[in-house]
């Protein structure tokens, strides 16, 4: 079994593994929009988008970034964990 900072600090996946979650931020980016814009719902996919974004970008880096990459893989899942605490606490904040 890994430790923690063994997982998060590994080489990064590659680029095809990148470039997927890359295009999901990006389409949930587009869902946001129409959302807002048309439908003037919550920013529910906002948080989706940038922790995509985030862990598309580690995992896009080259093979000798690892500190680079856990960074941006911590920084994805400290933004779902922030997501759970809005939902947790203020729920109307994003299912309105």
């Amino acid at each position: 079994m890994e430790s923690l900072p063994q997982m998060v600090f590994r080489e990064p996946d590659g680029r095809r593994k990148g470039l997927i979650m890359l295009f999901l931020s990006f389409i949930c980016l587009l869902i946001w929009v129409y959302t807002a814009v048309v439908l003037n719902a919550s920013d529910f996919f906002v948080f989706f988008a940038i922790g995509l974004g985030f862990s598309g970008v580690a995992e896009s880096l080259p093979p000798d970034r690892r500190r680079s990459a856990g960074t941006l893989r911590m920084l994805a899942v400290g933004t779902f964990v922030v997501f759970l605490g809005v939902l947790a606490s203020v729920p109307e904040l994003l299912l309105a």
